[in-house]
């Protein structure tokens, strides 16, 4: 008996019972049409007869613009090209590449979402390094350099967790310096990883308040019988909740973070020889390869058509 051959499609119908369900032989290639990345199929699902096409959920769903183009675009504000010289060389207006570059960041968000929950990581390192948004001082500031919670401009932070381990960045958040960007990474963070994990971070005082926020127990004050209103709860750390702050030094001009990193590759099991005498005896992987949330390095193409789904 011939097998349903399979395509690599879920049905996207949220009411059928093989919604998000790839290999279950309910998808059926029912026709095709030409565009100009190439020939490309329609799909319909035989359990509730949900028609669909091949680049649905991807960032190429509806796009006119062949797949290369939309590819070399992309791969151009990477590498930090103005938007003015990507569109005199492709040939396209800036707010159509603009329009690109929002679809690839939901398409991003959407992995991180799919692929970042439950990591085992036994330590988050926590650090951040500021810039500026049109001034270097916000308007809102008053005497103080730092900006305040709310200011979109002036003195602006990026704050990092990471795994030390693998290099695995964890969350990122942009916001002034204060006690509620500190509490908003944290919390970001815990959404992702499984249990509590180590901290370590510099010497900001923040941290700790938001580590307490996020990982507590509360205890109750017991009634004392005396005239006055009872005491309210107090929360306590966590008894599982390790923090350490640690004093980065920098060697030969830069910090570890940004040298490679050993957990960053493994050994091959034949040593390759280029030329007779140099060897290769180590294969680079990925921060994601490391963490185990990946088994191979993604190409630009397999990011952009990524698509959530169940494999069962």
């Amino acid at each position: 008996m011939k097998k349903p051959q399979n395509w690599g499609q879920s049905c996207p119908n949220r009411n059928c019972n093989c919604y998000n369900k790839n290999s279950q032989g309910n998808i059926r290639s029912v026709a095709s049409y030409l565009t100009k990345s190439g020939k490309r199929r329609i799909f319909e699902c035989k359990v509730c007869n949900e028609m669909f096409s091949e680049t649905r959920d991807t960032v190429f769903y509806n796009l006119r613009t062949s797949e290369e183009k939309v590819m070399m675009a992309l791969k151009m504000i990477l590498v930090k090209v103005e938007l003015s010289g990507i569109s005199f060389v492709l040939g396209v207006k800036e707010e159509t590449v603009l329009e690109w570059l929002k679809k690839a960041s939901k398409k991003a968000k959407e992995i991180n979402e799919a692929l970042m929950k439950e990591l085992s990581v036994p330590e988050v390192q926590l650090d951040k390094m500021w810039s500026y948004v049109l001034r270097k001082k916000s308007k809102l500031s008053g005497s103080d350099i730092e900006s305040p919670d709310g200011a979109e401009d002036g003195r602006q932070w990026v704050w990092i967790g990471f795994a030390p381990a693998s290099r695995l960045i964890l969350a990122t958040v942009v916001g002034p310096r204060t006690y509620g960007t500190a509490l908003t990474l944290i919390k970001a963070i815990a959404l992702v990883v499984a249990g509590i994990p180590c901290f370590f971070s510099d010497g900001f005082n923040c941290y700790l308040s938001a580590l307490i926020e996020v990982y507590h127990t509360i205890k109750e004050i017991p009634l004392t019988g005396k005239p006055g209103r009872p005491k309210n709860p107090i929360k306590l750390p966590h008894p599982d909740l390790a923090y350490a702050q640690v004093v980065k030094k920098r060697s030969g001009g830069r910090i570890n973070f940004a040298r490679p990193h050993l957990s960053l590759r493994i050994p091959l099991q034949v040593p390759i020889k280029f030329d007779g005498c140099v060897e290769k005896k180590y294969s680079l992987i990925t921060p994601g390869m490391a963490a185990g949330i990946t088994d191979h390095i993604w190409t630009f193409k397999e990011l952009l058509t990524f698509r959530k789904g169940v494999v069962t």
